[in-house]
């Protein structure tokens, strides 16, 4: 610093601390006239007095002084003056992580990454310069966020060897992919994201022939880089697209935009600011990180693991915390309740975004408590079902939970309603609602003659009050949005449809039985119909994926019933006969035959692979008509579980007939293909059709992503 700044920086000190110093001993001069009974100015009703300050202010005043120009005088701050204890920059260990790097490389034969990664010092170097130079766009565990990798997951697009590492720290890297949006066609963008979901065998609500076809646009357009998409090409950073690693957001929506736009990455060069050795313990700090990501993985056990996935699967974990389209246990899924929406969390391995920073208690207490390490979750969360598990269940699901790649993908934030968005409040809920009494597993008095088989009886009841939790949409709430006990499985409306009841009496009067109704929950279709709506992803992710005998039992437990949920004893099958001379004479017959039965049948005995029959189909033959009269007005997309057995698009009524002709009609097909005798009213089908347009659901749709963006999400569906 030349002469002049050097001394204008000292006297500017000087005069503002000298300045500073004068204002307080003015106004401790001036404290003895201040008069606080004196009113120097009022607001809005409020006066100002003219209190004196307290002491204690102008005591800690000189003591900051004090301390002031004793850090002036011992260490740099005026000009070019270095302190008595000629303090260093370089003194400092964040700016200079290890002093004595250079001496210590001389000491060493090994410069390999694995080798330097023994090192502890050299590896602490390394995770300062990471702090410092990396952290902000690898995060500080290195797991990476959006659009920059992780780097302990052994998943490096120009490859993991040490030479490529240095030189990506050192040269950086720059890949580009082109954007397609002037090529391709909206409709070909969507079908080639449908095809790359697929790739990782995730779930879509899209029909195969759409898969297919953008397998042959992603060959047309593709290939040249990506290959078949399923293998990684390091030489020109090319990721492998058949896995659950994705850089840039892997939910159908983030798919579509990076075909659209495309990609530039850029990762910078470090060689000019960063020492050669300083490169090398960045590196080793990598490899070490890398090593015990590995030897964390190795260390689970892997019977566990793989019997934590079956708990996993019978749980629906990932269908609550995967968003529709998005990358499976990132959450992002939307609730809707009268309090608000709350957003299902980020469950994977990622330690800011996820539950990486969890061990076993956290991940109990979430799980059994609803207590997360962040404060208490919602009761959308079901740990109120959830509680129910064994030790060893808990701790096999555990396992699997830290198999899973971590996902840099950020919770999204709720909304609910004050006071309901206080956590603490949740505390309360649970002492107030949440029955923590242990299962009782004997059979009730009232079912000894007519369960025949108690071990299977036990273990359906063990799935579906715990990890089936079946409970959690099938039973009505109370105002606090607590399950009703008393109520149990008697049905409750959720986005529109009727969770309905599975009450024994309500499935003994639809004349279900074992085979039917674990058909119905296994392979999503039956003699009875198909499922839909919120049960076809609850049997796509989950039920599909259990063992026939474990799903037998959890039918067989629903229709022997238990506790608060018994047959009645006046309770008679329905049979429903079909339509007779007579039906076919009525007037309405001829409405039927133009809406319904194209697809369903003259007969309504239902058209493969058109349409399931209406004959003996458990929801016409339901007590409650909600969901056969919003299936009409909303309509049905398939369910694609099983592409040789998807059904046909439904379109919605609405806008085609009126809501008198549309209650004559469901009245006329629950008569005859249901037994149901009770006709719908003209007023209950407008009650839905009027409930359901409120919410943006009629017209049509079946529950998509568009739905949850363009719906009001103040209105709860009740």
């Amino acid at each position: 610093m030349s002469t002049f700044w050097n001394l204008w920086s000292v006297i500017c000190t000087i005069i503002f601390l000298l300045l500073m110093v004068f204002v307080v001993i003015k106004y401790w001069y001036n404290n003895h006239k201040a008069d606080q009974d004196r009113t120097i100015a009022s607001f809005d009703g409020i006066e100002e007095k003219d209190a004196p300050p307290p002491k204690l202010l102008f005591i800690s005043y000189a003591i900051a002084f004090s301390i002031s120009v004793g850090y002036l005088i011992l260490y740099p701050g005026l000009g070019n003056w270095q302190g008595l204890l000629d303090w260093q920059q370089s003194d400092d260990k964040l700016s200079s992580p290890s002093t004595n790097l250079d001496a210590q490389f001389k000491q060493i034969q090994d410069n390999s990454l694995t080798s330097l990664a023994q090192k502890a010092d050299i590896v602490s170097a390394g995770r300062i310069l990471f702090q410092t130079h990396c952290a902000g766009c690898h995060r500080d565990n290195a797991q990476g966020q959006k659009h920059f990798p992780n780097l302990i997951d052994n998943e490096w697009l120009y490859g993991g060897s040490d030479e490529a590492i240095i030189h990506s720290i050192a040269k950086g890297r720059n890949g580009a992919m082109p954007g397609w949006t002037d090529v391709m066609t909206e409709g070909e963008i969507q079908k080639t994201s449908y095809y790359l979901a697929s790739l990782s065998q995730r779930h879509t609500d899209v029909p195969e022939v759409n898969v297919e076809l953008g397998k042959n646009l992603f060959i047309k357009h593709c290939a040249s880089c990506h290959g078949d998409g399923s293998i990684a090409n390091p030489h020109t950073g090319v990721p492998s697209l058949a896995d659950r690693v994705w850089l840039h957001g892997g939910s159908i929506e983030e798919i579509q935009h990076t075909i659209k736009y495309g990609l530039n990455n850029v990762m910078p060069a470090f060689e000019k600011q960063l020492t050669h050795n300083e490169i090398l313990a960045l590196g080793a700090y990598l490899r070490k990180s890398e090593q015990n990501e590995q030897n964390r993985l190795a260390k689970l056990d892997s019977d566990a693991v793989e019997r934590g996935e079956y708990l996993a699967h019978a749980g629906d974990c990932v269908a609550c915390h995967s968003a529709e389209g998005g990358e499976t246990f990132a959450g992002g899924l939307p609730f809707v309740t009268p309090f608000g929406t709350i957003y299902s969390t980020n469950i994977t391995q990622h330690a800011s975004e996820g539950i990486g920073e969890y061990d076993f208690e956290d991940f109990r207490a979430a799980l059994v408590r609803g207590k997360g390490k962040h404060g208490y979750l919602y009761p959308a969360m079901p740990y109120t079902s959830y509680q129910y598990l064994t030790d060893q269940d808990m701790k096999d699901l555990w396992e699997f939970m830290q198999s899973i790649p971590a996902v840099a993908r950020r919770n999204d934030d709720n909304h609910m309603m004050f006071p309901s968005n206080i956590r603490l409040g949740l505390l309360g809920w649970n002492l107030v609602f949440m029955d923590t009494d242990s299962v009782d597993y004997s059979v009730p008095e009232e079912l000894k003659d007519t369960v025949e088989n108690v071990e299977k009886w036990q273990k359906g009841k063990y799935w579906v009050a715990g990890l089936g939790h079946c409970s959690e949409c099938h039973t009505p709430r109370n105002i606090a949005q607590a399950l009703i006990p008393e109520r149990i499985f008697q049905g409750n409306l959720i986005d529109g449809w009727n969770a309905p009841d599975i009450t024994a009496n309500e499935l003994y009067l639809g004349g279900w039985d074992e085979k039917t109704l674990t058909d119905f929950l296994h392979t999503g279709h039956s003699d009875k119909g198909t499922v839909f709506a919120g049960m076809a992803d609850v049997v796509k992710n989950s039920l599909s994926l259990m063992t026939r005998d474990d799903v037998a039992s959890m039918s067989y437990y629903l229709l022997n019933g238990d506790k608060n949920n018994f047959i009645g004893k006046n309770t008679k099958p329905l049979q429903p006969l079909g339509f007779d001379e007579k039906a076919y004479q009525e007037p309405i017959y001829i409405t039927y035959q133009q809406t319904c039965g194209a697809c369903h049948g003259d007969d309504g005995k239902g058209r493969d692979p058109i349409a399931p029959t209406l004959l003996n189909n458990g929801i016409i033959m339901h007590t409650d008509p909600f969901n056969t009269i919003a299936v009409t007005v909303r309509g049905l997309e398939p369910t694609y579980i099983d592409p040789e057995r998807n059904f046909m698009h439904m379109a919605s009524f609405e806008g085609v007939l009126s809501d008198a002709k549309l209650a004559e009609l469901i009245s006329f097909v629950r008569k005859y293909l249901g037994d149901q005798n009770n006709p719908v009213s003209t007023a209950e089908v407008t009650s839905v059709r009027e409930t359901l347009e409120q919410a943006g659901y009629a017209g049509g749709l079946h529950t998509t992503p568009e739905m949850y963006d363009q719906r009001d999400n103040n209105i709860h569906i009740k």
